[in-house]
Formats: C-alpha cells, sequence, structure tokens
C-alpha cells in the first residue's frame, strides 16, 4: 500500500514512526549514493533536505529511506529536482514488497550486505518491478550510466542478434546500415540521452560494439572503404 503527499500537506513525523539511520539516494547524473549511520534532526523532511543541501553535484531523483511504525516496515520516498534542496513531492509505502527492501538496507547496516551488492539490488528495473512509486516510475535518466549499458541494456543483445540473422556472420555491411538497424531499435524509456541513438552515426555502431566486447557477445570489426565485419 502506498501514499502520494504534496509537501506539506501532511506531516509523516508521526508518533510512533521509527527513522533508519541508512539513506539511499538516486540521482540521475550521480547513481546511487548510500549514506550511512546517518545521526539528523529525525524528521523525514528536515533529514533530506539537510542532505541535498550537501550534496551539490547532484541533478534530479530521489531519495529512499525505511521506516517503521507498529511493527510495519516501509519505505519513504522523497523527489527533488535541480532546481533547489527541497523535496516536491513524497510517498510513505507498506507492504511486502516494501519490507524486502528494508531488509536489504537492514542487512548492509548489520554488515551482512556490501554497498555494491545494495547497489546492484537497487537498480531502477528492480525498483520499478516491485514497488508500486509513482515518483520511481517517473524517473528518467539523463545520460544512460556505464554500469547499465555495457552490462544490462537489453536492446545491446536484441540488435547484435538482429544483425547477425539478418547479414550473417562474416559479412561486411556498410557501417551507415549498420547505424540504421540501431536507429530502428525501441528507444528506452528510462533514459532521456541513450548511446545508441546519438546523433553521430559512427559514435552509434562504436557504442554498440564497446558494449559486445564488454559481454563477449560479439565484435563489429571495422574494414576498409567504411565496411563493418560482424563477428
Amino acid at each position: 500500500m502506498g501514499f502520494l503527499y504534496p509537501v506539506g500537506e501532511v506531516t509523516l513525523t508521526e508518533k510512533n514512526l521509527e527513522l533508519s539511520g541508512t539513506i539511499v539516494l538516486f540521482d540521475r547524473d550521480l547513481g546511487v549514493s548510500i549514506f550511512q549511520n546517518y545521526k539528523g534532526y529525525n524528521n523525514l523532511l528536515d533529514d533530506a533536505e539537510w542532505l541535498l543541501e550537501r550534496t551539490p553535484q547532484k541533478s534530479r531523483g530521489f531519495i529512499i529511506r525505511p521506516v517503521r511504525k507498529c511493527q510495519k516496515c516501509g519505505v519513504w520516498i522523497g523527489e527533488y529536482d535541480h532546481r533547489g534542496n527541497q523535496i516536491n513531492r513524497q510517498e510513505m509505502l507498506f507492504g511486502s514488497n516494501a519490507e524486502i527492501y528494508c531488509a536489504i538496507i537492514g542487512n548492509l547496516a548489520r554488515k551482512r550486505f556490501s554497498e555494491k551488492k545494495l547497489i546492484e539490488k537497487f537498480n531502477l528495473e528492480n525498483l520499478r518491478k516491485t514497488i508500486e512509486s509513482s515518483i520511481i516510475r517517473d524517473f528518467k535518466y539523463y545520460i544512460c550510466p556505464p554500469t547499465r549499458f555495457y552490462h544490462s541494456c537489453t536492446q545491446v543483445e536484441k540488435i547484435y542478434n538482429l544483425l547477425v540473422q539478418k547479414y550473417g556472420k562474416g559479412k561486411k555491411v556498410p557501417y551507415s546500415e549498420i547505424a540504421k538497424e540501431i536507429e530502428n531499435a525501441n528507444p528506452c524509456e528510462d533514459v532521456i540521452v541513450c548511446p545508441l541513438m546519438v546523433s553521430n552515426l559512427f559514435e552509434r555502431v562504436l557504442n554498440l560494439n564497446d558494449a559486445l566486447k564488454i559481454r563477449k557477445l560479439g565484435e563489429l570489426r571495422f574494414k576498409a572503404s567504411d565496411n563493418i565485419e560482424i563477428a
């Protein structure tokens, strides 16, 4: 169950609401940042905005903080943008899926999880699949994070398979044709600037090739006369 509150309409510093000392910041440019052992004002808004004031490199994103009320675990989510250090929207979510993320953050605090493991769990795809949050649903990266693009972008493998099926391995194809095939792929809904959709056609091919080689799926080998061999 979740509730979306305009800031100022509802005070979320309710009685018997316990706040976790671990805060996760999900920023469009910075990625995921974790703040542990946080000692603030014991007020969700004040604590979040104090943290934003001290994170000058931020752009826009949201903050997740576990809460507990009447033995129920939940998460508070606060949205911010580039215009200042204020929370624009906030949600309080309880239920089994919210409890999962409470447990993950709790395991980090108890040293059962590493920060790297937590960041893997707190990726945008997992959050969208498991938490009914309009703040998370509306969030977009500006530039696709390198880790996401090189290791988990689903379009990379789809485009490569399409190229192999259409042209075959070992065939030489003009790089402009490869770029057009990339352009025909469905754009990602989670980012504004996708490495596969940049205006420079040559750069699109280079970005795809880098991702293919990192994943060891294949390779686009540049040949003479602006041709590419699909390997």
